[in-house]
């Protein structure tokens, strides 16, 4: 492995191009130009930076025509035309073609790109856009490239709405998706079949997810050998994709570049070993000549059976460049065919630059590029000797330095994607630079295996079983090894998000390391120092005695408490049968806060919207105790989280349970009540725990979904509070006059959904708390809210900046966003630097 120099970079004809093209399609969204614009002004400086090549400058010229050709096919592939009447969504008829069609259990999600939309009861219009829908029932012949027909709710994309959720609508809106929707698969009627050939794909896919089934060891087995045979990822387990997470080898559940580049060189060497054989007719040819690009088809033919994945289309192309390459006789250079894969994809498909499979798929391959050939050199082993004299000796030299070659590769695909993958998951895997030495042989068998074994099975299924069945049989052992490797100590470590100063410090430090020579090199020491700094500049900021999140999580409840390094998680939201709230929201807000153990965990009822986003949270994050409502505890919800909470010391909890310390906050249990009063309660939702939670003179009352026979058995032990998030999300059935004439909250809380099908918040109630001079927060217009305390007075935050609901009392205009003012409050909430977040201190 050769090391490289900055001077490289510039000797690559492709590789300024390729960049420029890539940030003029990342930088185009932002701005509200025409994409014909772009797109002349693209054309004009190409034309005369070509005309003129001798102008100094010129060259410059060519590169800020690609960055405004790349920002015009961005802007073409966002562009939408939405009719004016469903431009805030609602009810709608639409017709268009389907593009995507993804299969999970119960439910179909299908991209539809809309030529005409109306309402449900007008004549269609002409439209331009992108719906991504869930289709509930069978559609099981529906497949990409078909004309259909659906009635639909249309809802807009909605941003982030708590601190470290990932905002999915960049992606969406790159590709012109503006809406998401839900109908019955009775709603969507298709109007034209499929192309003949989708048909057939499909139909061959799935007689080979049959055949694989049949003759694997287990299920898991059988799914993972799909997934690299036939694209099918679906199939496998949510908890198999974890453990390949954990030990590193998440690369290898999608068809990647490992997979076709292993795919390519196996199927150049079994071509080229059949020509040698072939005969005479051959020998006035090199047999590589001829092998590369017969090769190629082969490639491209496992990319498209495997469903076009973004990462296999890449590595195709890179692929593509190196056989043709090899054609005539030019040798393969990594990063022109990387610069090469980035023009096809960005042309093909300019949202592809925020794809987050792809930009680690880039960033893994520009790292064994540029980093490996550097890190091999600093270990301190000699290369092996080629004219060592002794076979054994010889022999161990070569498999010493392919171990040391594989753990710099390993170590520098980690490192170069470090920032991305602390950005999206929070943590990253160690033991990813050993699995992967130990796993890279069986990965590249087992391609070998699911190509064959894909191919033979569309000629011949007969002959295909034995190759079905050997790479079952592999995919079972890559199993066993995952497992292994996924249950070690630290098998993976927590990484905070680096942030856009500390990323690209850290970014300058390993190229200066890797592409400098001399004092240059000592700019890798940015690397290190950026870590460091994302890890410490956190914990150096002052932090509040206590810190209450109430998390937007639709409509159901999820509240974290934080004091001093101790941590606590109240519900976790839940939808039925349809979004992981846990996953989705609170598992990334816990690991944006660096809160990676909970001291405790609580369910408040054995209800779907306070249960299932616990159990899911509780699968990934420890908790030292759980409490459960006592009485409610032999449900399947309840067992559920019970079980997720694995060694929690399980406790059932009523009012005049010993008190917790949590930092420096005191949690009390005021209800559910002793037995005698509880069987007196009919609902589940008055057997809530409800929780109040003191620090110095400051209170927040949780009291879960309880109603008005739930609330009078709280009244005798309350007295004034200074939050309390509202009973039962607001409904007409909670938060009685009695609980607000006790408590006279300072701020209530409400945990409510978007455009909620119960009307939570009830009018009624929100103007009762109105009345007793309580600030109003809602979570569906002002995201998470988070109740910062030092013991004497609070300061409320809200990460989503709105305007006023017609309820409040009137607007007066600041710097940034409208601000609210209450009867009796006179001064603004001052928005926050991000733009954000705004936020409200109220002494007293």
């Amino acid at each position: 492995m050769d090391r490289h120099a900055w001077r490289d970079l510039g000797s690559r004809p492709l590789f300024f191009p390729a960049l420029s093209l890539t940030l003029g399609a990342h930088s185009a969204p932002a701005t509200t130009v025409a994409p014909s614009a772009f797109l002349v002004c693209g054309a004009l400086l190409g034309a005369l930076g070509l005309a003129l090549p001798r102008l100094p400058g010129a060259h410059l010229t060519v590169l800020l025509a690609l960055w405004a050709t790349g920002a015009g096919l961005a802007s073409w592939e966002a562009r939408v035309e939405v009719p004016a009447k469903l431009a805030a969504g609602g009810p709608a008829m639409l017709e268009g073609e389907t593009e995507r069609v993804e299969r999970f259990d119960g439910t179909t999600r299908v991209r539809v790109a809309v030529a005409r939309a109306g309402a449900p009861d007008a004549s269609l219009e002409p439209a331009r856009f992108r719906v991504s829908l869930s289709v509930r029932g069978d559609v099981m012949e529906l497949l990409p490239g078909q004309r259909v027909r659906v009635e639909t709710r249309l809802a807009p994309d909605a941003p982030p709405a708590n601190p470290g959720e990932k905002d999915f609508g960049v992606a969406r809106r790159r590709q012109g998706v503006v809406f998401t929707g839900g109908t019955d698969a009775g709603r969507l009627l298709v109007l034209s079949p499929a192309p003949g050939w989708r048909s057939v794909l499909e139909e061959t896919r799935a007689r080979l997810a049959v055949a694989v089934h049949a003759v694997a060891p287990s299920r898991d087995a059988a799914a993972l050998f799909l997934t690299l045979a036939a694209g099918q990822r679906a199939e496998l387990d949510d908890a198999w994709e974890e453990a390949f997470s954990r030990a590193g080898l998440a690369h290898v559940l999608s068809v990647s570049g490992l997979h076709v580049a292993a795919l390519a060189l196996m199927t150049l060497a079994l071509l080229r070993r059949g020509l040698v054989r072939a005969g005479a007719r051959w020998r006035k040819l090199d047999a590589r000549q001829v092998a590369a690009p017969a090769a190629v088809p082969f490639v491209w033919a496992y990319v498209l059976f495997t469903g076009n994945q973004p990462p296999a289309v890449r590595s195709a192309v890179m692929a593509t460049v190196v056989l043709l390459g090899l054609a005539l006789w030019r040798r393969a250079d990594g990063l022109n065919g990387l610069a090469a894969a980035a023009v096809v994809l960005v042309a093909w498909a300019p949202s592809s630059v925020v794809d987050l499979s792809l930009r680690l798929s880039f960033l893994a391959v520009l790292g064994l590029v540029l980093l490996s050939p550097a890190l091999r050199q600093a270990l301190p082993l000699a290369p092996p000797d080629p004219r060592e004299p002794r076979r054994v000796r010889r022999l161990w030299g070569q498999a010493r330095e392919t171990v040391a070659q594989t753990l710099s590769a390993s170590a520098a695909a980690t490192l170069a994607g470090l920032p991305v993958v602390a950005s999206a998951f929070g943590r990253v895997s160690l033991a990813g630079l050993v699995s992967n030495v130990v796993a890279l042989p069986l990965c590249g068998l087992l391609t070998g295996l699911a190509a064959g074994g894909a191919a033979l099975f569309v000629v011949a299924p007969v002959l295909a079983t034995p190759v079905l069945w050997a790479g079952a049989w592999a995919s079972e052992l890559l199993l066993a090894i995952t497992r292994l490797f996924a249950a070690a100590p630290l098998a993976t470590v927590e990484v905070p998000e680096l942030g856009g100063v500390a990323a690209a410090l850290y970014a300058a430090g390993l190229l200066t390391w890797s592409l400098g020579t001399g004092r240059w090199r000592w700019g890798g020491w940015l690397t290190p120092v950026a870590l460091v700094g994302a890890v410490l500049v956190p914990r150096l900021m002052p932090e509040p005695g206590l810190r209450v999140t109430f998390l937007s999580v639709g409509q159901g409840d999820a509240v974290v408490l934080s004091s001093r390094g101790h941590h606590a998680l109240v519900d976790g939201g839940g939808v039925p049968g349809g979004m992981d709230t846990g996953a989705r929201f609170v598992l990334p807000f816990l690991r944006h806060q660096g809160i990676s153990r909970l001291d405790l965990a609580v369910l408040s009822h054995p209800h779907p919207d306070h249960a299932l986003g616990l159990a899911s949270a509780l699968t990934q994050v420890t908790t030292e105790r759980l409490w459960l409502p006592a009485g409610d505890v032999d449900g399947p919800l309840t067992r559920q989280v019970v079980a997720a909470a694995r060694e929690a010391r399980v406790e059932e909890v009523q009012a005049g349970h010993s008190p917790l310390r949590l930092g420096e906050a005191t949690l009390e249990v005021l209800g559910p009540p002793g037995p005698e009063q509880r069987e007196l309660l009919e609902g589940v939702n008055d057997r809530s725990v409800a929780v109040l939670v003191r620090h110095g003179d400051v209170t927040v009352l949780l009291a879960g979904d309880v109603e008005e026979d739930g609330e009078a058995t709280l009244v005798d032990g309350l007295g004034p509070v200074t939050v309390v998030k509202a009973p039962h999300h607001g409904s007409r059935t909670s938060s009685t006059e009695a609980l607000l004439e006790r408590t006279r909250p300072r701020h209530v809380v409400f945990c409510v959904g978007r455009r909620n099908r119960y009307g939570f918040p009830h009018p009624e109630v929100e103007a009762r708390y109105r009345a007793q001079g309580s600030e109003c927060w809602r979570t569906d217009l002002d995201g998470a809210v988070t109740v910062e305390s030092d013991g004497k007075d609070v300061r409320l935050v809200s990460f989503l900046a709105r305007e006023p609901s017609p309820t409040e009392a009137r607007v007066a205009v600041g710097e940034g966003h409208p601000h609210r003012w209450d009867d009796d409050f006179r001064g603004p909430r001052s928005p926050a630097v991000d733009g954000r977040t705004q936020e409200h201190a109220r002494p007293r």
